[in-house]
């Protein structure tokens, strides 16, 4: 018998995008709509952990270099979404 836990998954990433909002200006909407998955929403809540730590700027920079691979697309996105560059 296979289990589907589709509304367990959605319950997650709701509750995720919830207290991601809490923590940035963004609504849970539009958390919702920029990173739809829970993965995506799981690297977000990693990069606001590099750049709202108490390390120098330069620490800051150097964990996201480390880490740009797994956050990387989430960067882009919420820039894309804020700057109107075409």
């Amino acid at each position: 018998m296979a289990f589907k836990f589709d509304k367990e998954a959605t319950l997650t990433n709701e509750q995720l995008a919830g207290e991601l909002a809490k923590l940035t200006p963004l609504t849970m909407a539009e958390i919702n709509d920029l990173l739809p998955s829970q993965v995506d929403k799981q690297r977000f809540q990693q990069l606001l952990d590099i750049v709202g730590s108490s390390a120098a700027e330069n620490n800051k920079v150097a964990q996201l270099t480390q880490n740009i691979g797994e956050v990387g697309g989430v960067v882009v996105r919420l820039l894309g979404s804020y700057l109107k560059l075409a």
